[in-house]
Protein backbone atom coordinates (compact mmCIF):
# COMPACT_ATOMS: atom_id res chain seq x y z
CA UNK A 1 0.00 0.00 0.00
CA UNK A 2 0.79 3.64 -0.05
CA UNK A 3 1.30 4.61 3.39
CA UNK A 4 1.31 8.41 2.50
CA UNK A 5 0.58 10.99 -0.19
CA UNK A 6 2.22 14.71 0.05
CA UNK A 7 0.90 17.53 -1.61
CA UNK A 8 3.41 20.41 -2.08
CA UNK A 9 1.97 23.67 -1.52
CA UNK A 10 2.69 27.57 -1.74
CA UNK A 11 0.78 30.24 -2.17
CA UNK A 12 -2.25 28.67 -3.04
CA UNK A 13 -4.19 28.13 0.57
CA UNK A 14 -7.47 29.42 -1.64
CA UNK A 15 -7.16 26.63 -3.95
CA UNK A 16 -6.52 23.47 -3.38
CA UNK A 17 -7.11 21.80 -6.83
CA UNK A 18 -5.64 18.32 -5.66
CA UNK A 19 -7.06 17.72 -2.46
CA UNK A 20 -10.63 18.71 -4.00
CA UNK A 21 -10.38 15.85 -6.98
CA UNK A 22 -8.95 13.42 -4.22
CA UNK A 23 -11.24 10.66 -3.03
CA UNK A 24 -11.82 10.12 0.74
CA UNK A 25 -9.75 6.89 1.53
CA UNK A 26 -6.83 9.10 -0.09
CA UNK A 27 -7.45 11.94 2.03
CA UNK A 28 -7.06 9.93 4.75
CA UNK A 29 -3.75 9.81 4.20
CA UNK A 30 -3.05 12.65 2.70
CA UNK A 31 -0.94 15.80 4.13
CA UNK A 32 -0.34 19.30 2.63
CA UNK A 33 3.05 20.35 2.81
CA UNK A 34 3.31 23.91 3.90
CA UNK A 35 6.26 26.46 4.59
CA UNK A 36 6.57 27.57 8.50
CA UNK A 37 5.26 31.16 7.55
CA UNK A 38 2.29 30.39 5.54
CA UNK A 39 1.16 27.33 8.20
CA UNK A 40 -1.82 29.69 10.05
CA UNK A 41 -3.32 29.40 5.91
CA UNK A 42 -4.15 26.17 6.05
CA UNK A 43 -6.18 25.53 9.12
CA UNK A 44 -8.83 22.86 8.55
CA UNK A 45 -6.45 20.80 6.21
CA UNK A 46 -3.64 17.81 7.61
CA UNK A 47 -0.62 19.56 7.54
CA UNK A 48 3.38 18.92 7.01
CA UNK A 49 5.03 21.96 8.15
CA UNK A 50 8.68 22.20 6.89
CA UNK A 51 11.40 23.71 8.93
CA UNK A 52 11.57 27.43 8.35
CA UNK A 53 15.21 27.55 6.47
CA UNK A 54 12.94 25.07 3.73
CA UNK A 55 11.69 27.48 1.58
CA UNK A 56 12.29 26.77 -1.69
CA UNK A 57 10.79 23.65 -4.25
CA UNK A 58 13.94 21.36 -4.53
CA UNK A 59 14.72 21.34 -0.76
CA UNK A 60 11.02 20.39 -0.31
CA UNK A 61 11.19 17.33 -2.44
CA UNK A 62 14.56 16.75 -0.66
CA UNK A 63 13.37 16.79 3.39
CA UNK A 64 9.95 15.05 2.11
CA UNK A 65 11.97 12.08 0.92
CA UNK A 66 14.54 12.22 3.38
CA UNK A 67 12.08 12.42 6.35
CA UNK A 68 10.09 9.32 4.52
CA UNK A 69 12.27 7.09 3.68
CA UNK A 70 10.66 4.28 5.72
CA UNK A 71 7.70 4.14 3.42
CA UNK A 72 6.03 4.19 0.25
CA UNK A 73 4.38 7.49 -0.86
CA UNK A 74 3.37 9.94 -3.32
CA UNK A 75 3.99 13.38 -3.98
CA UNK A 76 2.10 15.66 -5.86
CA UNK A 77 1.61 19.60 -6.81
CA UNK A 78 -1.12 21.49 -5.83
CA UNK A 79 -3.01 21.93 -9.15
CA UNK A 80 -3.65 18.37 -10.36
CA UNK A 81 -6.96 16.66 -12.11
CA UNK A 82 -6.76 13.03 -12.37
CA UNK A 83 -8.42 10.93 -15.42
CA UNK A 84 -8.94 7.70 -16.60
CA UNK A 85 -8.05 6.81 -19.99
CA UNK A 86 -10.17 4.44 -22.40
CA UNK A 87 -7.91 1.69 -23.40
CA UNK A 88 -7.90 -0.01 -26.19
CA UNK A 89 -10.29 -3.25 -25.77
CA UNK A 90 -12.66 -0.98 -23.44
CA UNK A 91 -15.85 0.18 -24.46
CA UNK A 92 -17.23 2.85 -22.02
CA UNK A 93 -18.35 6.07 -23.72
CA UNK A 94 -15.66 8.80 -24.29
CA UNK A 95 -11.91 9.05 -24.15
CA UNK A 96 -11.22 9.65 -20.70
CA UNK A 97 -13.38 10.65 -17.20
CA UNK A 98 -12.38 11.32 -14.58
CA UNK A 99 -11.12 8.78 -11.73
CA UNK A 100 -13.54 7.21 -9.32
CA UNK A 101 -12.58 6.28 -5.45
CA UNK A 102 -12.59 2.59 -7.43
CA UNK A 103 -9.85 3.40 -9.92
CA UNK A 104 -7.61 5.44 -7.29
CA UNK A 105 -7.29 1.89 -5.57
CA UNK A 106 -6.29 0.14 -8.80
CA UNK A 107 -3.47 2.73 -9.27
CA UNK A 108 -2.53 2.33 -5.72
CA UNK A 109 -2.32 -1.61 -6.55
CA UNK A 110 -0.37 -1.02 -9.60
CA UNK A 111 2.20 1.49 -8.74
CA UNK A 112 3.10 -1.32 -5.35
CA UNK A 113 3.09 -4.02 -7.97
CA UNK A 114 5.93 -1.97 -9.65
CA UNK A 115 7.69 -0.89 -6.68
CA UNK A 116 7.70 -4.81 -5.74
CA UNK A 117 9.27 -5.24 -9.10
CA UNK A 118 11.84 -2.50 -8.03
CA UNK A 119 10.89 0.49 -9.64
CA UNK A 120 11.46 3.13 -7.52
CA UNK A 121 9.63 6.01 -8.96
CA UNK A 122 6.62 6.22 -10.77
CA UNK A 123 3.87 8.22 -11.90
CA UNK A 124 0.97 8.92 -14.30
CA UNK A 125 0.94 10.10 -17.53
CA UNK A 126 -0.18 13.98 -18.41
CA UNK A 127 -3.30 14.14 -20.47
CA UNK A 128 -1.76 17.02 -22.76
CA UNK A 129 -0.10 14.33 -25.06
CA UNK A 130 -1.65 11.88 -27.29
CA UNK A 131 -2.68 8.99 -25.49
CA UNK A 132 -1.26 5.51 -25.64
CA UNK A 133 -4.39 3.07 -25.19
CA UNK A 134 -2.63 -0.18 -26.39
CA UNK A 135 0.05 -0.30 -23.49
CA UNK A 136 -0.33 0.08 -19.65
CA UNK A 137 2.70 2.11 -19.36
CA UNK A 138 6.05 4.01 -20.55
CA UNK A 139 9.55 3.28 -18.89
CA UNK A 140 12.59 5.78 -18.81
CA UNK A 141 10.60 8.60 -19.40
CA UNK A 142 9.17 12.08 -18.25
CA UNK A 143 7.03 12.58 -14.79
CA UNK A 144 5.73 15.50 -14.60
CA UNK A 145 4.00 17.20 -11.46
CA UNK A 146 3.01 13.46 -9.67
CA UNK A 147 5.35 11.10 -8.22
CA UNK A 148 5.37 7.63 -6.81
CA UNK A 149 8.41 6.79 -3.98
CA UNK A 150 9.57 3.63 -2.82
CA UNK A 151 11.13 5.33 0.26
CA UNK A 152 13.51 2.27 1.34
CA UNK A 153 14.90 2.40 -1.88
CA UNK A 154 15.34 5.77 -3.06
CA UNK A 155 19.39 6.75 -2.61
CA UNK A 156 18.44 10.29 -1.30
CA UNK A 157 21.74 10.92 -0.28
CA UNK A 158 23.73 10.10 -3.20
CA UNK A 159 21.66 12.89 -5.39
CA UNK A 160 22.35 16.16 -5.68
CA UNK A 161 18.55 18.35 -5.05
CA UNK A 162 19.48 21.92 -5.81
CA UNK A 163 21.69 21.75 -9.06
CA UNK A 164 18.94 23.09 -11.03
CA UNK A 165 16.58 25.33 -8.84
CA UNK A 166 13.39 25.72 -11.55
CA UNK A 167 13.92 22.28 -13.44
CA UNK A 168 14.73 20.41 -10.01
CA UNK A 169 12.17 17.09 -11.13
CA UNK A 170 14.27 16.67 -14.21
CA UNK A 171 17.57 16.49 -12.75
CA UNK A 172 16.44 14.18 -10.04
CA UNK A 173 14.98 11.78 -13.33
CA UNK A 174 18.30 11.74 -14.94
CA UNK A 175 20.37 11.19 -11.86
CA UNK A 176 18.11 8.20 -10.66
CA UNK A 177 18.81 6.77 -14.64
CA UNK A 178 22.01 7.62 -14.47
CA UNK A 179 22.29 5.26 -11.31
CA UNK A 180 20.32 2.40 -13.32
CA UNK A 181 16.74 3.20 -11.62
CA UNK A 182 13.83 2.94 -14.42
CA UNK A 183 10.95 4.74 -13.67
CA UNK A 184 7.46 4.10 -14.99
CA UNK A 185 4.39 6.01 -15.64
CA UNK A 186 0.51 4.92 -16.12
CA UNK A 187 -0.72 5.68 -19.42
CA UNK A 188 -3.90 4.11 -18.19
CA UNK A 189 -4.30 6.95 -15.08
CA UNK A 190 -3.32 10.31 -15.85
CA UNK A 191 -3.11 14.16 -14.78
CA UNK A 192 -3.77 17.68 -15.76
CA UNK A 193 -2.43 21.01 -14.45
CA UNK A 194 -3.34 24.03 -14.98
CA UNK A 195 -0.90 26.54 -17.18
CA UNK A 196 2.38 26.86 -15.95
CA UNK A 197 3.33 30.06 -14.34
CA UNK A 198 -0.30 30.30 -12.85
CA UNK A 199 -0.97 32.58 -9.80
CA UNK A 200 1.20 31.18 -6.48
CA UNK A 201 3.20 28.33 -6.41
CA UNK A 202 6.84 28.20 -7.99
CA UNK A 203 5.28 31.67 -9.48
CA UNK A 204 5.33 33.80 -7.04
CA UNK A 205 9.41 34.03 -7.40
CA UNK A 206 10.50 31.99 -10.59
CA UNK A 207 11.12 34.54 -13.36
CA UNK A 208 11.68 33.64 -16.94
CA UNK A 209 14.98 34.78 -16.59
CA UNK A 210 15.42 31.95 -13.71
CA UNK A 211 13.77 29.65 -15.80
CA UNK A 212 16.33 29.84 -17.94
CA UNK A 213 19.16 29.75 -15.90
CA UNK A 214 17.99 26.32 -14.55
CA UNK A 215 17.50 25.38 -17.84
CA UNK A 216 21.09 25.88 -18.62
CA UNK A 217 22.14 24.34 -15.79
CA UNK A 218 20.25 21.28 -16.24
CA UNK A 219 22.11 20.80 -19.97
CA UNK A 220 25.50 21.83 -18.02
CA UNK A 221 24.87 18.68 -15.48
CA UNK A 222 23.93 16.39 -18.46
CA UNK A 223 26.29 17.58 -21.55
CA UNK A 224 24.97 15.51 -24.27
CA UNK A 225 21.54 14.30 -22.49
CA UNK A 226 19.64 17.93 -22.44
CA UNK A 227 19.87 19.98 -25.55
CA UNK A 228 18.34 22.90 -24.84
CA UNK A 229 15.90 25.06 -27.61
CA UNK A 230 13.38 28.17 -27.47
CA UNK A 231 9.72 28.36 -27.53
CA UNK A 232 6.80 30.54 -27.28
CA UNK A 233 4.76 29.91 -23.86
CA UNK A 234 1.13 29.04 -24.60
CA UNK A 235 -0.62 29.83 -21.08
CA UNK A 236 -0.15 31.53 -17.39
CA UNK A 237 1.39 34.33 -16.92
CA UNK A 238 4.10 34.13 -18.97
CA UNK A 239 2.00 33.54 -22.21
CA UNK A 240 3.65 34.97 -25.37
CA UNK A 241 7.09 34.86 -23.96
CA UNK A 242 10.04 33.01 -25.26
CA UNK A 243 11.61 30.65 -22.86
CA UNK A 244 14.40 28.15 -23.01
CA UNK A 245 12.57 24.01 -23.28
CA UNK A 246 14.37 20.81 -23.09
CA UNK A 247 14.92 17.89 -25.26
CA UNK A 248 16.09 14.89 -23.20
CA UNK A 249 17.28 11.79 -23.93
CA UNK A 250 15.88 10.10 -20.78
CA UNK A 251 17.25 6.43 -22.22
CA UNK A 252 20.08 7.65 -23.03
CA UNK A 253 20.28 8.33 -19.38
CA UNK A 254 20.01 5.05 -18.00
CA UNK A 255 22.54 3.42 -20.92
CA UNK A 256 25.07 5.55 -19.68
CA UNK A 257 24.34 3.10 -16.38
CA UNK A 258 24.04 0.13 -17.96
CA UNK A 259 27.60 0.97 -19.76
CA UNK A 260 29.00 2.23 -16.48
CA UNK A 261 28.00 -1.31 -14.84
CA UNK A 262 29.58 -2.78 -17.33
CA UNK A 263 33.06 -1.17 -16.88
CA UNK A 264 32.55 -1.53 -13.11
CA UNK A 265 32.42 -5.40 -13.88
CA UNK A 266 35.26 -5.86 -16.29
Amino acid sequence: MLNKIFILTYGRSNSQVTWNNLPDIWKEKTYLVVQEREKHLYNGYPTVVLPDEVRNLPTTIEWVVKNNRDIRFGMFDDDLSFYRTRMTGETWEGTKRKMTPEDFLELEKTVCRWMDEGIVQCGMEVAWNIPDRDNEYKEITRICANFFYDGPKVPADEIDWTGSMYAENFHLILQLLKKGYKNRISNRFRIDTIATQSEGGCAVERTVEKHNDSMRALAELHPGIVKLYEKETTGGQWKGTPKLAAKIAWKEAYKSSQVNSLDSFF
